[in-house]
């Protein structure tokens, strides 16, 4: 079974879709977008000066200047938006982590998981391309239109399970969003010494995000849900409740006022519980 996008269709099949416009994340994007603009409005009154004195040094005319300035303050917000539309940027954060493409036998094993889900759905949206994090622990993570999955996933025979509850994010607005906030932000992300630390945290985008974050926690637990649920249509609840029983549970700390707190996850026994739940697909 194909469980690639064909080349011809790998960019219509990742614009967005009406469908995958929500009130949820369109509030809290438009939010954080607002704050930003004032920090790319800081970043470019930072930027000119610095670029003046560049230019004058080599010798160049400062006509430039003033453009470059407003492309450095407001060119993450720029494609921040663009993010939204056509999701891009997996090979740089597959190169940032560290990633890897699969060998032969993980692309096996991978092709193996996938044509069990499009058998509980063939019209699936798969990711545009995945690789590889050489990490024995068990994770996977997805990004615009890229998946990551770590070795110790590959080899630890729930690959099923996690891999349907990442394709919950990719097959709905998720991954767009959190590439989207996350672009809005620009290096170095993160804390500088003092006294560079307070220009930093406003010339990068961090206050923005900062003042949204806990709104954006509870949008992303509920998230958690929903994925979790996509993955269950797809014949995975009870497999990816075992999972989160032998692998994630314990990892649970005691969080307190969750409702209120950065916590992007939900307590894992109640993503658990909604999985045994009768009236959730199995």
């Amino acid at each position: 079974m194909d469980t690639e996008v064909r080349p011809g269709l790998a960019t219509r099949a990742y614009v967005i879709s009406p469908r995958e416009i929500e009130p949820g994340w369109v509030t809290l994007y438009a939010l954080t977008f607002v704050i930003e603009v004032f920090c790319a409005a800081a970043r470019a009154t930072l930027a000119y000066p610095v670029l003046w004195v560049i230019f004058k040094i080599l010798g160049r005319s400062t006509t430039p200047v003033h453009f470059l300035a407003l492309v450095i303050g407001y060119g993450p917000l720029a494609l921040s938006l663009a993010t939204l539309i056509v999701p891009l940027g997996g090979w740089i954060w597959e190169q940032t982590s560290g990633g890897r493409t699969p060998s032969e036998r993980e692309r096996l094993v991978y092709e193996d998981a996938m044509a069990v889900l499009c058998l509980s759905d063939p019209n699936l949206r798969p990711p545009r391309r995945w690789f590889v994090l050489d990490e024995s622990y068990v994770n996977a993570a997805a990004y615009a239109d890229t998946l990551m999955v770590t070795r110790g996933l590959l080899e630890s025979g729930h690959l099923d399970p996690v891999l349907a509850h990442e394709l919950g994010h990719l097959n709905s607005s998720d991954a767009r969003v959190a590439a989207a906030v996350h672009r809005l932000t620009t290096p170095p992300r993160w804390k500088m010494p003092f006294p560079f630390r307070t220009i930093s945290f406003l010339c990068t985008g961090a206050l923005g995000v900062w003042l949204t974050a806990k709104p954006w926690a509870a949008y992303w637990r509920a998230r958690e849900f929903e994925a979790d649920k996509y993955a269950a249509g797809l014949g995975q609840s009870q497999e990816l409740a075992r999972f989160l029983d032998t692998n994630a549970l314990v990892h649970d700390l005691p969080v307190p006022f969750m409702w209120m707190s950065e916590q992007s996850h939900p307590a894992t026994e109640h993503r658990i519980d909604r999985l045994y739940q009768k009236d959730v697909p199995a």
